[in-house]
């Protein structure tokens, strides 16, 4: 709940219309020459503002589980550096269909739009999005024995589910 009270006070807003992650599921899949590499997060915490479109959302990184647990020591450790960069954060704006702020991993914070499917449920909010991440603009570096087994752009998928904050 301190997460959720500090996200809040990053905006100055009403608070009927602020709205949490109730849950979420964050996907990347690597299509490569030699093997394909997907993960999965359902650890994001964040909020939304509806009447302004700001949102923030944090990702513990530490959190994406691999099928094949060398591969998530590997990510933590060589690739995305956990310990150093534990969060992917990403926060902006919400207009219509198209999301858009900066998004900061591995350290680096990149302004990014990326298209954002809203539906509303009952008292509820779904926000889904797919878009892709080129490695490089993050500087997460692949090792050159490695370059066939590993994408240059990841693909993300997003679906997050958003209920009223009481």
């Amino acid at each position: 709940m301190v997460i959720i009270y500090f996200i809040f006070s990053l905006f100055a807003i009403k608070q009927e219309t602020r709205y949490v992650i109730e849950n979420s599921t964050i996907e990347f899949y690597s299509y490569a020459l030699l093997e394909d590499i997907q993960a999965v997060n359902t650890e994001s915490v964040g909020a939304i503002d509806v009447e302004s479109g700001e949102f923030i959302i944090k990702i513990p990184v530490s959190a994406f589980e691999f099928p094949n647990k060398l591969m998530q020591k590997h990510f933590n450790d060589s690739y995305l550096e956990t310990d150093k960069y534990p969060e992917c954060i990403f926060k902006g704006t919400i207009d219509e269909d198209i999301a858009s702020g900066e998004i900061t991993l591995h350290g680096v914070t990149k302004e990014i739009q990326i298209p954002a499917v809203i539906t509303e449920e009952g008292d509820k909010i779904k926000i889904n999005t797919e878009f892709k991440i080129a490695l490089k603009d993050h500087k997460i570096k692949i090792p050159r024995l490695l370059f066939q087994n590993i994408a240059e752009e990841i693909e993300v998928k997003v679906s997050s589910i958003f209920i009223k904050f009481q």
